[in-house]
C-alpha cells in the first residue's frame, strides 16, 4: 500500500510558564495514497499540533513524519517550503486569501511562487470543480465565506500535491457552507485521487470523510469507518473516548 503520508512515535512538548506540557505522546498515523481521513479530538487534544508537525511547520521532539516517501526530519527551512508549496496542500480555517488579487490569481498563486505558471487548463478545470468559474474574475475580499473557502480549497490542490491538511476549515462557515464545502472536497478527492487529512471537532463535517481517527489526551485512541454518517461518527466517537 502506498502512503501519501506517515507518521510514527510523534511526541511534542511546549514550555508555558515555567511548565512542561506534553501535547502529543507517541502518535502513529497512516493516511494511504489518495484515501480522505479525519482526526477528531477535544480541545486541547493536540489536533492542531499534530497538524503543523505534518505539514513540518514544527519538528517533532521524538519520531518521524514522511510525505509522499520522503522524511521531514533534516531537511532545511527552504527544503520544507519546497515540499509544502509542491507536495502538500494546506487549508485554513481563515483562508488566508490576498484580498485584491482575483479567486483565479489566488488559486494560480503557488505556481507563481514557484516560477511558474499554473496550467490554463488546470485553472480552469478547478474553477469547474469548486463551482467559481463565474466568479473567477472577482477579487477575493468580495467574497461570501464559502466561496472564500472554496477558493482555499481549489489553491490548495493547484500544484498537484499528495496529499491535502485542512485545519478546521470550517470553523468560520455556516451549515449551509460547511456542507457546501464538504461536498467540493469529497468531489476533489474522488476525481483527482488527491489524498485529503482533514482536522475537525464537528462529526458532521468529519463525516465527509472515510475513515476518522480520535485523538485525545495527545494519544490516538483509535480509528473507525465513518459510513459517512454524522450520527455514526458522533456514536463511535464517544465510544473511543470512554
Amino acid at each position: 500500500m502506498t502512503l501519501a503520508l506517515q507518521a510514527t512515535a510523534l511526541h511534542k512538548h511546549f514550555h508555558v510558564e515555567g511548565n512542561e506540557i506534553e501535547v502529543l505522546r507517541g502518535v502513529d498515523l497512516a493516511v494511504p495514497a489518495g484515501a480522505f481521513h479525519a482526526v477528531m479530538g477535544p480541545s486541547g487534544s493536540g489536533k492542531s499540533t499534530l497538524l503543523n508537525l505534518l505539514a513540518g511547520l514544527l519538528p517533532p521532539d521524538q519520531g518521524e513524519v514522511c510525505v509522499a516517501g520522503r522524511l521531514l526530519t533534516g531537511l532545511s527551512d527552504r527544503a520544507l517550503t519546497l515540499l509544502r508549496r509542491r507536495t502538500v496542500g494546506i487549508i485554513f480555517q481563515d483562508y488566508n486569501l490576498i484580498p485584491t488579487l482575483t479567486v483565479a490569481e489566488n488559486i494560480a498563486l503557488p505556481a507563481l511562487l514557484d516560477g511558474a505558471e499554473l496550467p490554463p487548463a488546470r485553472l480552469e478545470k478547478l474553477l469547474e470543480l469548486v463551482g467559481l468559474t463565474h466568479r473567477r474574475d472577482q477579487p477575493a475580499d468580495r467574497l461570501s465565506g464559502g466561496e472564500a473557502q472554496r477558493t482555499a480549497i481549489a489553491r490548495a490542490f493547484a500544484m498537484e500535491p499528495g496529499i491535502i491538511l485542512a485545519d478546521e476549515p470550517t470553523g468560520n462557515l455556516d451549515s449551509p457552507a460547511a456542507a457546501e464545502f464538504c461536498a467540493t472536497l469529497t468531489r476533489l478527492n474522488r476525481e483527482l485521487g488527491t489524498a485529503i487529512l482533514l482536522i475537525s471537532h464537528d462529526a458532521q463535517v468529519a463525516s465527509a470523510a472515510d475513515t476518522v481517527h480520535v485523538l485525545c489526551d495527545g494519544r490516538l485512541r483509535g480509528s473507525f469507518a465513518t459510513d459517512h454518517s454524522a450520527e455514526a461518527v458522533s456514536r463511535r466517537y464517544l465510544e473511543a473516548l470512554s
